[in-house]
């Protein structure tokens, strides 16, 4: 493993864009015959690919306390199953949600599930999250929902992402912190600058 990239936010924040944005960049490193960089991979947890993903996508569709214990149990699975799959097999590898999943535990857990993902699972010196107004965030989400003809998520709601917003701030100390409510363009280019990509 050369290099693992996490790009982490509530809904609506960019993630998927900004990591999509990156897998490209690097895939585009591989074809130009880099030498350093052949295997590109990027997991958008939770993934469709696999049982738990499907399943952790299923019970993100619905409501009640059962499901978002069944949501992050899932996630749980699915994410370790991307790690063993690929963490040592990429050049690099990216993840769109990670660690920040803690945030579906009720508040008075998160600290405590955030250090034990954090023990259980890799970090990296590049974990990205992206914060914005979760006024912001619930706009896009309307605007990708009604575009895309995509149902409504269990936390994607104004109420779920104050609170999200209030227990990521509670866990993302060690972070680096980018401003989501800037244009995509700004953002990448952020990023890639302090990944030092941006030649």
């Amino acid at each position: 493993m050369k290099k693992f990239i996490v790009i982490d936010g509530f809904d609506g924040s960019g993630k998927d864009t900004q990591s999509q944005f990156l897998y490209e960049m690097y895939k585009n490193k591989a074809s130009n015959n880099n030498e350093s960089i052949k295997n590109v991979v990027l997991r958008s947890n939770p993934e469709e690919d696999n049982f738990f993903g499907r399943k952790s996508h299923e019970a993100l569709l619905k409501d009640g306390n059962i499901n978002k214990i069944l949501a992050t149990i899932f996630f749980a699975f699915d994410v370790i199953r991307s790690i063993i799959l690929y963490y040592h097999k990429s050049d690099v590898l990216i993840f769109s949600r990670y660690l920040l999943a803690a945030t579906y535990f009720p508040k008075s857990l998160v600290k405590m599930v955030y250090r034990i993902f954090s023990y259980i699972l890799p970090t990296s010196s590049f974990m990205f999250y992206l914060d914005l107004p979760p006024e912001i965030a619930m706009e896009r989400i309307k605007y990708r929902n009604t575009n895309n003809n995509q149902e409504f998520q269990m936390f994607e709601n104004i109420e779920s992402l104050k609170k999200t917003r209030e227990k990521v701030n509670l866990i993302s100390h060690d972070w680096i912190k980018i401003d989501g409510s800037k244009d995509k363009i700004e953002i990448k280019e952020e990023i890639e600058s302090i990944l030092g990509e941006n030649n």
